[in-house]
């Protein structure tokens, strides 16, 4: 199988400066990618590395929470490179469950704003060109992880409309723009100290932020093999992360109470028969015995009075 080569192309990612955000740059810049390296705080140490092996890359101070930032990042690329292939949506900061307003607008500023700020900059450039990658960073700290709340917030929020996004971008056949979300789990040197030296030797060695960017890296590739998943990505594995809801309990008709749903509490928790898409409209048509109509096809019919599958 020939190597996955980025020769030519022109990658933009956020929050570049150090960590996995550094080695998604490094290892692009191997590939043959030219990067535009941001971080709010400046990135000249990332650059002067990828300028080292010999590829290249320009430093980018934007602030991805302002969107005349974002679309001056995206412009930049194109007046230095022609073109723009792909973005990274890295950068993070982090806050405890429930900050300050002020802490939590900059949170959510950085996550999630950010997030759809350069986004909504590249995509004219992706539509017009009929190509485009965008990688999303999520974390699995939005299925609850203590004093992470307002984090997990915007990367629940990142989540949400990545999977949005995908399902836009998938109704239009004559482009091909992919967007995916990783779960990445990495730790830099130091961060973590455990007195068990299978465990510490683990964390010191495998879940390295290096370890992470070969899967960026493909799900920035013209290869890229899918669009909306999220990948959980960590110590060398990779897994689709799978949100789902259950059997549940199904109230008889007209005997809809509180009282009976406490009686049946058991049965709403259980952990039976889990299936895709979680929370869906179509899920709960289906587990009454209807057609799997989803809330837009429902809507689509409303509007036009004729069935969207007929």
């Amino acid at each position: 199988m020939a190597n996955l080569r980025f020769d030519g192309a022109v990658v933009a990612i956020t929050g570049a400066a150090q960590g996995m955000g550094r080695e998604y740059a490094l290892l692009l810049a191997r590939l043959g990618a030219r990067v535009v390296v941001n971080d709010i705080k400046g990135a000249a140490q990332t650059v002067s590395m990828i300028e080292e092996l010999g590829a290249e890359a320009i430093e980018d101070t934007s602030d991805i929470a302002d969107p005349a930032q974002t679309d001056a990042l995206v412009a930049r690329a194109q007046d230095e490179w022609g073109r723009i292939d792909a973005v990274i949506n890295n950068a993070a900061i982090y806050g405890e469950t429930l900050p300050d307003p002020d802490t939590t607008a900059k949170i959510l500023g950085v996550h999630l704003t950010g997030t759809l700020n350069l986004i909504r900059s590249a995509m004219p450039v992706f539509r017009e060109r009929q190509y485009g990658r965008i990688l999303n960073i999520g974390s699995g700290s939005m299925f609850g992880l203590p004093g992470t709340g307002i984090y997990a917030a915007g990367k629940g929020g990142v989540y949400g409309f990545t999977k949005g996004l995908a399902k836009d971008l998938s109704m239009d056949t004559g482009r091909d723009i992919k967007v995916n979300l990783i779960m990445p789990a990495a730790f830099q040197p130091g961060m973590l100290s455990v007195t068990d030296p299978v465990l510490q030797q683990a964390i010191d060695e495998v879940f390295t932020p290096a370890s992470i960017a070969p899967l960026a890296a493909l799900l920035v590739h013209p290869s890229c093999p899918s669009n909306g998943e999220a990948i959980q990505v960590g110590g060398g594995r990779h897994a689709r992360v799978v949100l789902a809801t259950t059997e549940g309990w199904q109230a008889p008709d007209g005997e809809l109470t509180p009282d009976a749903i406490l009686e049946n509490w058991q049965h709403v928790v259980a952990n039976r028969d889990p299936r895709e898409p979680v929370g869906s409209m179509s899920d709960l048509l289906v587990r009454r015995g209807l057609p799997d109509y989803s809330v837009m096809e429902l809507y689509q019919w409303t509007r036009t009075g004729k069935d969207p599958r007929s």
